[in-house]
């Protein structure tokens, strides 16, 4: 149930950010991408399927706020024990956008949020919550006759606190994006 809430509560933010930001004047942006982790060998595997739903507001030309859900999931062996990982992240990014060209906008970016994990290992099932952060950039490549839609690629290192230990995440995704509004 906890899990449940948290993810509506997550959707809600991605889906009402941009309506709540619409009170003011800047640009909104909604977008979904898909990619690979490389997860800290404590989990039990090595690299997870991930896929993100982001919600943001351009504060000015250069400054961006957005939320983001992120969940990564995979299956591994921990000796001749299956083990199934799932790892959920809610944050909050701070982004600095450049703009060297009208319809390329590269970024970098600073989160901070929390991460579920849950281990199933030999059909016994564990979790935790802690806190995580995470720092990387990336690109929008924007196309069409209003420059509205965008390809979306972004590189990042997560690093969250479960399980009393420190784990060091990268993140590689690929996606789309839409901006409206201003």
């Amino acid at each position: 149930m906890k899990k449940v809430t948290l993810f509506a509560a997550l959707v809600l933010l991605c889906v009402g950010a941009p309506a709540f930001a619409a009170m003011n004047e800047g640009e909104k942006e909604i977008g979904v991408g898909f990619g690979q982790t490389s997860v800290d060998d404590d989990l039990g595997i090595d690299s997870a399927t991930h896929y993100a739903v982001r919600g943001g507001y351009a504060i000015n030309d250069r400054i961006q706020i957005e939320g983001q859900f992120s969940s990564a999931s995979d299956d591994g062996m921990v000796g001749a024990t299956p083990v199934d990982t799932k790892m959920n992240l809610i944050m909050v990014n701070g982004m600095w956008n450049f703009h060297p060209r009208d319809h390329i906008t590269p970024f970098v970016l600073v989160g901070l949020g929390r991460s579920d994990v849950e281990v199933e290992l030999g059909g016994t099932t564990v979790d935790d919550n802690g806190l995580a952060y995470q720092f990387g950039g990336g690109s929008r490549f924007f196309f069409g006759k209003q420059k509205k839609a965008a390809f979306r690629f972004d590189v990042s290192l997560v690093s969250e606190d479960s399980f009393d230990d420190s784990s060091t995440h990268m993140n590689a995704t690929a996606g789309f994006t839409w901006r409206f509004g201003n």
